[in-house]
């Protein structure tokens, strides 16, 4: 079994940053740059996901508009339609679901509630304190055991 979204989020400040369909693009980007994030869900009259503003959306949005974005809201930006995951979802399947969308970040979803969002480096830190780890404890198993060949 590999580990899931839940293991790869564990050691992360878990703070959830969200914004309705009418926010306007400028407070986006100010809430995205205050508290150093790259997405952002964004929630409908119901508090359920009806997209995501991600960096991307807001280069896309300015490279479309000019100067008359500051005037734009979540809802003519977002991505819809964007695939999501859960605490449970193992973090290689979420890895894969990334890529096969071209998303950074995936919200996480329980009962239709976000209730927070991976991104791409989550996994990746994971992954790599992962190896790290199973390459220390194999190095710790060959010259604490019998196994060794080469004395240190």
């Amino acid at each position: 079994m590999t580990a899931t979204v839940l293991q790869a989020l564990e050691s992360k400040d878990r703070h959830l940053f969200t914004v309705h369909e009418n926010t306007p693009i400028r407070d986006i980007a100010r809430l995205m740059t205050q508290n150093r994030i790259g997405a952002v869900p964004v929630l409908d009259e119901h508090a359920r996901l009806a997209g995501l503003v991600s960096e991307r959306d807001l280069v896309a949005a300015l490279a479309g508009h000019g100067m008359d974005v500051a005037h734009l809201t979540a809802h003519e930006i977002m991505a819809r339609n964007m695939p999501t995951t859960t605490l449970d979802e193992e973090i290689l399947k979420v890895g894969r679901k990334m890529t096969d969308y071209r998303s950074r970040h995936l919200p996480i979803v329980d009962n239709d509630a976000v209730i927070g969002i991976v991104s791409i480096g989550d996994i990746v830190k994971f992954r790599v304190d992962e190896a790290e780890r199973l390459a220390s404890a194999m190095q710790d198993y060959v010259w604490r055991s019998d196994h060794a060949s080469v004395g240190r």
